[in-house]
């Protein structure tokens, strides 16, 4: 009986063996007839029919990232056959991505946070047969195209980052907008002595590592490139005497030393910046318009304002930072590019570009996509004649050096370092990475 059992096992097995091979046989000869057809030498899954997962990483954090993932929870009702693995990891965005460049394994689609040229440009692919190209704002372009043609990214919004205020704390201490970065202290000091501590000049938090960055991002280009005589050649260059940084590493050293800094600078996130303006304990913050949007979730009430970049050097006027801000590029190198361009796409729709420009407060990367900003638009129509030059790291450093002035930044406040300490290893640093550049 055992053997007639396992006999009968055998028989059963066998057949089956042949109907999977069959349909084996079947499906490679379906898979294979797409790609002749359409010349597609990398026949996806999608082709078809089949389920396919695409990965989506961005930089984004906060509510900003919380529409990202509402738009491409929308995408996949929409194309039940592309799933999307979405991620937005933080402040380990970029060196995750430093390590996925290093081993040539890129997300399909991922943001580039201001290098969509100068650091991704080789891995993406080139996006100028897509629809939506059209359709992009012509003061955006020159940030994600380049002179050959090749479009790079999506950008769905255009970054004009100043500085944001809370409007009653100003208007309690007599504070008028500060036009220079002399009046900035000058306010700063005021608020310090009037609210005995209390309040906070410029809250910034500095565990989340970037936001120490954006100190120096907003006030390198006034102190170093925007005014008429400036260092811009000799950071190009590679010529700039790097003592010269002292001078700025004492800027940011004596914000924390006078009080101007709240108290928990190195251990506040990001997130404790947006409930300090909300809740009336800091004046300024060093970030874009954004910044409002994450505090009226706190306090709806709450009045604030934005301003341009205070002036540094004598003779020299205001100006913003700006350039790409929230984007989509495609790996070139995805298996999966069509469902990866057809992710990018759906968020080229006018209104889900839309809801990504409006989550920022600021201007769409698309025509025609009206972005109300709330009473944020008279203030972009109040500055709209002001110089938007690009982030300091952008164009003046060379890849790398964004991590090594924000911990430097950190390890100067908490002690760790000196003045001196700082510009030497910045010099270190910016002529090591040139030269791995140029290899």
């Amino acid at each position: 009986m055992k053997f007639m059992k396992w006999q009968s096992l055998l028989v059963v097995m066998i057949v089956l063996a042949g109907i999977l091979s069959a349909c084996g046989s079947s499906n490679q000869g379906n898979e294979k007839k797409p790609a002749e057809n359409n010349g597609n030498k990398q026949a996806t899954e999608q082709d078809s029919g089949k389920k396919v997962t695409i990965s989506v990483a961005t930089n984004v954090v906060g509510e900003q990232a919380k529409v990202l993932q509402a738009i491409a929870d929308n995408f996949m009702k929409e194309n039940p056959t592309i799933k999307v693995d979405f991620s937005a990891p933080g402040k380990d965005y970029e060196n995750m991505m430093k390590i996925k460049m290093a081993s040539n394994d890129l997300p399909d689609v991922f943001s580039t946070h201001g290098w969509a040229k100068l650091r991704y440009g080789q891995y993406l692919a080139d996006l100028k047969d897509e629809a939506w190209v059209a359709t992009l704002d012509e003061a955006i372009k020159p940030a994600v195209t380049d002179d050959a043609g090749k479009v790079y990214v999506l950008p769905m919004d255009q970054d004009k980052s100043g500085i944001v205020y809370n409007k009653d704390v100003l208007e309690k201490y007599n504070i008028a907008i500060p036009q220079t970065y002399a009046q900035l202290m000058e306010a700063a000091e005021t608020i310090t002595k009037e609210s005995g501590g209390a309040v906070a000049p410029f809250h910034m938090g500095g565990s989340d590592n970037w936001p120490v960055g954006q100190y120096f991002d907003y006030f390198a280009n006034p102190l170093y490139i925007s005014a008429a005589q400036n260092q811009s050649a000799q950071l190009l260059d590679g010529s700039f005497d790097w003592s010269n940084w002292d001078q700025f590493a004492e800027m940011f050293a004596d914000l924390h030393k006078k009080g101007y800094l709240n108290k928990d600078v190195l251990t506040a996130k990001y997130n404790d910046d947006a409930k300090a303006l909300a809740e009336g304990k800091t004046a300024f913050l060093f970030y874009g318009a954004y910044a409002i949007e994450e505090a009226k979730k706190i306090n709806p009430e709450l009045h604030a304002g934005f301003m341009p970049i205070p002036s540094i050097v004598e003779g020299d006027t205001p100006t913003f930072v700006g350039g790409e801000k929230t984007t989509w590029g495609v790996s070139k190198d995805s298996k999966n590019i069509e469902a990866a361009k057809k992710f990018v796409a759906y968020f080229a729709k006018p209104e889900n570009a839309q809801l990504v420009a409006v989550s920022n407060a600021l201007p769409s990367g698309i025509k025609g996509t009206a972005v109300d900003a709330g009473d944020l638009s008279t203030y972009y129509e109040q500055y709209k004649d002001i110089r938007v030059l690009p982030y300091f790291d952008r164009v003046f450093l060379p890849n790398g050096m964004w991590d090594v002035m924000c911990k430097n930044g950190q390890d100067l406040i908490s002690g760790g370092i000196t003045v001196k300490q700082f510009s030497e290893n910045m010099e270190k640093e910016y002529n090591r990475l040139r030269a791995a550049a140029v290899k």
